[in-house]
């Protein structure tokens, strides 16, 4: 399976990211210009150069944009390395531009679902709704280039490799304070802190006295990226490196690794089990059909049920569950309920009449909305203990995984109850 890992040692911004994606496949420069001319903005263009950052040669992407009759930078995105123009948008602006221009349907979905998670940041921190949020440096010519060309780039590199996931690091941000429209502000800058507790993002300050993460680049990797954490057992095909504009003490890039992920290997967290596309939606609810298999069994032993059961689950059912019914001449019975994914519907069924007695099985195609969830360890007083994570409208929920919870109650001869109650605590 192919990878895509995002190397964020020295934080990520919308230029470098921009940089590191095309510096991973030079051959797309065309393509990419080609799909930013059709924004209808004008007055930029796009200068490439190579750069060297503590020995680490790099691609380094500037927009270039008329010098104002007002100019001066009032960027909080210095990692962004562009002086950004002073052309306020809202979201409904940047979301016109897209929607208009002739990018591909899922590089303009992309970019849109970036713009969002700025915004709803945005929002949050100034008190205020998405639609009243005006854009300052974000919403400036530069970013909207930075976004929307590495949409276009991500969907384009995900369709020549086959890329089927994209994992980060965890990403390392500086210290200290720095600029912006409002004044002097914190690093980690609100925006981004908001970006990443809304995604889950696994952040890091390292000794560095500067702002190496913008809500540009927050945005970017929080919505393309499935997993944060340690790079996954891979071998690497090719590498990317994006530069931005500071000298530091540590290498001031961007690196995008290509990768074949080793089946079976073991990562950080795994990706949500009912992704069905490789981009993140910035609502944690997926949307999705799915096939419901049904039968009433009034003369089946229920032992015979009970294996169907477990039959039905290993080879692939979502879920099976049994409702007392009463049938023809009020005979208790049960009915037999198979969720599955489409694809199953012919395998699952044979199973259903050869190990069952029903004569007869009734199927329907349904929609069904799932939230998000993550598996992750915790530590309890008991040991470390598998859960699964669910957010949904700003509310976190952590449930135990019944069967770790069992051994461990079971290793540590105490109650059920108490590896539940631990978990609150």
């Amino acid at each position: 399976m192919k990878i895509l890992y995002f190397d964020c040692f020295s934080g990520i911004s919308g230029d470098m990211t921009l940089a590191a994606l095309l510096d991973l496949e030079p051959r797309n420069f065309d393509y990419l210009l080609a799909q930013l001319k059709t924004l209808n903005i004008n007055g930029w263009s796009i200068n490439t150069e190579r750069r060297n950052k503590n020995g680490i040669n790099a691609n380094y992407i500037k927009v270039i944009l008329p010098e104002p009759s007002h100019s001066h930078s009032y960027s909080h995105h210095d990692s962004d390395n562009n002086n950004h123009s002073h052309e306020h948008r809202n979201f409904e602006d940047i979301i016109h531009i897209i929607d208009n221009s002739k990018i591909t349907k899922k590089a303009k979905e992309l970019s849109k679902n970036i713009f969002k998670r700025i915004a709803v940041a945005e929002a949050k921190i100034h008190g205020t709704e998405i639609d009243r949020v005006n854009f300052h440096e974000v919403g400036a010519v530069d970013s909207i280039i930075d976004i929307t060309g590495a949409a276009v780039l991500l969907d384009l590199l995900v369709s020549q490799n086959k890329i089927e996931k994209i994992y980060c690091s965890v990403v390392n941000d500086g210290h200290g304070f720095t600029h912006c429209q409002h004044g002097k502000i914190p690093v980690p800058a609100p925006a981004t802190v908001e970006i990443f507790a809304n995604a889950g993002v696994k952040t890091n300050q390292i000794d560095v006295p500067k702002e190496l993460v913008t809500p540009t680049g927050a945005a970017i990797i929080a919505e393309i990226a499935g997993n944060f954490g340690f790079m996954p057992e891979m071998s690497a095909i090719k590498t990317g490196y994006g530069a931005g504009t500071r000298d530091l003490e540590i290498p001031n890039v961007l690196r995008v690794i290509l990768g074949e992920f080793t089946v079976g290997a073991i990562i950080n967290r795994p990706l949500k089990e009912n992704d069905d596309g490789i981009f993140r939606a910035i609502d944690n609810r997926s949307h999705e059909n799915i096939t419901i298999i049904e039968t009433n069994i009034d003369d089946c032993p229920a032992e015979i049920l009970a294996y169907t059961m477990e039959k039905l689950l290993k080879e692939g059912a979502n879920d099976v569950f049994f409702t007392p019914v009463y049938m023809k001449k009020n005979r208790p019975a049960v009915k037999l309920t198979v969720l599955c994914k489409k694809e199953l519907t012919d395998k699952l069924s044979k199973i259903i009449l050869s190990e069952t007695t029903t004569i007869g099985i009734r199927m329907r195609e349904e929609k069904r909305i799932c939230l998000e969830r993550k598996s992750d360890f915790i530590k309890t007083v008991y040991g470390d203990l598998k859960v699964k994570e669910i957010e949904f409208d700003g509310e976190r929920k952590i449930m135990p995984e019944y069967e770790d919870a069992k051994k461990l109650a079971e290793n540590a001869n105490v109650p059920l109850y108490k590896i539940y109650d631990s978990v609150k605590n």
